[in-house]
């Protein structure tokens, strides 16, 4: 509910630990580095950009690997995977970080030989091809004729006929001998004379002969052909080897699961080398610290023969944002951050924000059953997956957000919409049910929608009298009370009287009262009375903004009935088979894709309608944003963790 006071960082140390004090920082996972700065003409910036270069190149080599080796390794892969604990230090230097590089090269040259291995089998399979229809031919497929003879081959078309190739050939002697043939083509054996050679293949182009080379096969087709299918027949053998051997390396896939978060490790500590200021022998690293990290900090530093200093941050200075909430209201930060943190020493409203979040969620999506299927889905994936804090905290706000819709959901009677009475009515035969059967504690929004309004309209009355709160308390927090009292005060003095009018009829005066403190209050730093007077009348134009926010809350009526007609409609459909066999499976089907998209697309729907009363409406009155978040230097931990 707070954000987390920071502590400016700055340490001088021995060039030679450079990498090592990064290492020890990153472990922490509390320092941000920040670029140091100096005047000192002698200082250069850190990092080694061919180290840099070299160490992606081979990240991106590892990652490749992996993708390879993953189909071949041994044991089925689970939903959750333990991370390796390990110390990436000890890795590096007793020889697995070696023996995991030489992995990606024994991969690499596997699967270079396998590639060849397949253009080779797809060149034999094309030969093969292309000889079936020669299957019969029963001379040696590169014998050319006699001394006094040529023998060539080729394809016509099927259509051309005996009587077609004598016409074009004319008074030419020529013996042409049907192989074989198909719907399209017709495979031929032709015997001319030597002489005769060229004036024949010209004639027989003309009528559509291609002519067939088989240069360098002495045998017959079907001798050569089995020649083939034995070739093929081998590179399927060595194939099988390859993919062998790859399962052979991928039994220590995890030493190059361990190398991925290595190199990761190396390439984060060479970028944050290059924020830090180096001389031939000192290097001068600045950064940012939570202040209730300190002392790992100090214990951490205390390991190298260094100067540091821990100081407050200047007024000129921009700490980063590190926000700190309960474990509930942590989900909910990253919705914060997707509008702007707030700036560094202001008011962080991720508690206050989640309390109504989790209520307007709730009454937009007010759905048992739809919420179930949110609890479930979301808490379930925490529980089987185990994932990293950021979709953690993701997965665990839509599941509490499920909690508020189960919630409202039986306060407004809707379980998958009217299901209920859809399948009393139209399966168990209940006449009515649809009309009659109540399942809501206090109504049916469907039946009675302005009762639903008027409840949307006061959830939303409530969040800009919180939003108006937060803005009192920033104000009376700063030391301006008597600022928080004109400029909120005024307001709630006249909504205050608004209200009683209606129950009192002097609360009319109240009212009064409060649009004279607003008029008194927005000219009060005026000097002239006139100029005071007129800024004060043009400070009752926020009525009109403040009425129209009110009005933006009437979106939850409208996101709350349109799920529950969307479900209506879908129960409808599914119920119209009736009580029979064919209609329990098409009530099942409909019901599983219906009931799915409708919530999927109010999820989605009711998520960005929610963020935006949040983002518009409450924080428009008092939040002050423009803060960075706090991103620590930390080790890469995709598959592994520290020891």
């Amino acid at each position: 509910m707070s954000v987390v006071k920071m502590k400016k960082l700055t340490v001088f140390a021995h060039r030679r630990d450079s990498d090592a004090l990064l290492r020890r920082l990153m472990r922490l996972r509390c320092v941000e580095v920040r670029p140091s700065e100096s005047d000192d003409e002698a200082l250069e910036r850190g990092g080694d950009l061919l180290r840099l270069a070299e160490l992606e190149k081979l990240h991106s080599d590892v990652q490749n690997t992996l993708q390879t080796l993953s189909k071949y390794r041994s044991g089925k892969k689970g939903f959750v995977k333990k991370a390796i604990s390990v110390r990436l230090d000890k890795f590096s230097a007793d020889g697995s970080y070696a023996k995991a590089v030489n992995m990606i090269k024994q991969t690499e040259g596997v699967l270079l030989r396998s590639s060849e291995l397949k253009s080779e089998e797809a060149k034999l399979k094309t030969l093969l091809q292309s000889l079936s229809p020669w299957r019969t031919y029963d001379l040696p497929l590169d014998y050319a004729g006699t001394e006094s003879t040529v023998l060539f081959t080729g394809t016509l078309p099927a259509s051309v006929g005996e009587k077609q190739i004598e016409k074009a050939l004319g008074d030419i002697p020529l013996c042409a001998i049907r192989v074989n043939e198909d719907k399209r083509i017709a495979c031929y054996s032709f015997i001319c004379c030597r002489g005769d050679e060229s004036e024949v293949m010209l004639k027989l182009s003309s009528i559509g002969m291609m002519r067939t080379q088989f240069s360098g096969m002495s045998r017959t087709a079907e001798r050569e052909i089995a020649h083939l299918e034995k070739k093929i027949s081998d590179i399927g053998a060595k194939k099988e080897d390859c993919e062998k051997d790859l399962r052979g390396i991928a039994e220590n896939i995890e030493l190059l699961e361990i190398l991925y978060d290595a190199v990761g490790t190396s390439i984060s500590a060479e970028r944050a080398k290059q924020e830090l200021l180096m001389t031939e022998t000192c290097v001068m690293l600045d950064g940012w610290i939570p202040e209730p990290q300190v002392e790992r900090v100090k214990a951490a530093l205390s390991r190298f023969e260094c100067a540091y200093e821990i100081e407050d941050p200047k007024e000129t200075d921009e700490p980063p944002v590190l926000l700190k909430n309960n474990f509930i209201a942590e989900s909910f930060e990253w919705v914060l951050g997707m509008y702007s943190y707030p700036k560094y020493g202001r008011y962080d409203p991720t508690f206050v924000m989640s309390i109504f979040y989790f209520i307007i969620f709730g009454l937009m999506f007010a759905d048992v059953g739809y919420g179930a299927m949110l609890i479930v889905a979301c808490f379930g994936a925490i529980l089987l997956l185990n994932p990293k804090k950021g979709m953690r905290n993701f997965l665990a706000m839509f599941g509490y957000c499920g909690i508020s819709s189960v919630i409202m959901g039986i306060l407004f009677g809707s379980y998958f919409g009217n299901l209920p009475q859809a399948y009393s009515e139209y399966m168990l035969g209940v006449e009515g049910a649809t009309s009659t059967m109540q399942t809501a504690v206090l109504f049916d929004p469907l039946a009675d929608p302005m009762s639903f309004l008027v409840i949307s309209i006061a959830v939303g009355g409530v969040h800009l009298i919180a939003g108006m709160a937060v803005k009192f308390y920033i104000l009376c927090r700063d030391g301006q009370v008597f600022d928080a009292f004109c400029d909120i005060g005024s307001w709630w003095l006249a909504f205050a009287g608004i209200g009683l009018a209606f129950v009192f009829p002097w609360g009319k005066y109240v009212a009064i009262l409060g649009v004279l403190a607003i008029v008194l209050a927005s000219g009060r730093h005026e000097k002239k009375i006139l100029l005071k007077i007129g800024k004060g009348l043009l400070g009752l134009y926020g009525a009109v903004n403040y009425v129209s926010d009110l009005l933006s809350y009437s979106r939850i009526l409208a996101l709350g009935l349109a799920a529950a007609v969307i479900a209506q409609v879908i129960n409808t459909m599914g119920t119209m088979g009736g009580p029979s066999v064919f209609g329990f499976i098409m009530m099942v089907v409909v019901f599983i894709i219906g009931h799915l998209l409708n919530l999927v697309i109010n999820v989605l729907g009711t998520f960005v309608h929610t963020s935006r009363l949040q983002y518009i409406e409450f924080f428009g009155k008092f939040y002050e944003d423009g803060g960075r978040q706090f991103k620590p230097a930390t080790p890469s931990d995709k598959y592994t963790t520290e020891q």
